[in-house]
């Protein structure tokens, strides 16, 4: 779970889950708003987190599709004041909401007023923030079925898996790939044919994939 205020909080009167959710972001923004949508409320949304739990995406890079969900309207962060105990001051806190569907900058603005929230300080102004450590690059060494998991978000967003459920389905993985090696085949089968209402629960869905669809022994 997040740090007070950073945690995710939904925007209200979404519409339903379905197949073409995010469909016109980069597929890898995709890949982001896909996870996040799926993430509990109170769910950490700053990049640091999210580059922690998603395979393959950096924190740089979900620095970069954080900035796109806000621009493109799934993404705001405001202020609000809350009360201190015994009445002695207010301390200002960021909210992060996020909302599957796109709201325009104006629905995004009622929002903020009817909450009595504020928008979140100019930082164009603001000096030049320190150069940014270097991120640590080296990672353990992924098995084939572990990489062939993490690659099935590339194919459809809907099937984007944390570094927790890679793991968690690599054994179910590394059998298939032990009675047909072939990546694209894996993929293939596994990505084809979703339903069209959106998937709740990737880690769920593919695991019942690996067994229901598990090529026979040769």
């Amino acid at each position: 779970m997040a740090n007070p205020g950073y945690g995710k909080r939904p925007a209200p009167d979404q519409l339903p889950r379905k197949s073409d959710d995010f469909a016109l972001l980069d597929r890898d923004h995709a890949r982001l708003a896909a996870y996040i949508d799926r993430l509990p409320d109170g769910a950490s949304l700053d990049h640091k987190a999210l580059a922690k739990h998603l395979p393959g995406i950096g924190q740089a890079a979900c620095r970069t599709a954080l900035k796109e969900l806000t621009n493109v309207g799934y993404l705001r962060r405001f202020l609000e004041a809350i009360q201190l105990d015994g009445g002695t001051g207010v301390r200002w806190v960021t909210r992060t909401f996020f909302s599957r569907t796109p709201r325009e900058d104006g629905w995004w603005e009622q929002f903020r007023i009817e909450n009595e929230l504020l928008p979140l300080p100019d930082r164009s102004t603001a000096p030049d923030p320190q150069p940014a450590q270097p991120e640590e690059t080296a990672q353990a060494a992924r098995t084939p079925a572990y990489e062939a998991l993490a690659a099935l978000g590339h194919r459809d967003p809907r099937l984007t898996l944390s570094a927790a459920d890679c793991a968690a389905l690599e054994p179910l993985a590394a059998r298939w790939l032990r009675r047909d090696p072939s990546p694209e085949r894996f993929t293939h089968a596994l990505a084809s044919g979703l339903p069209p209402e959106g998937i709740t629960s990737p880690r769920a869905f593919l695991a019942k994939r690996l067994e229901t669809k598990l090529p026979p022994e040769t």
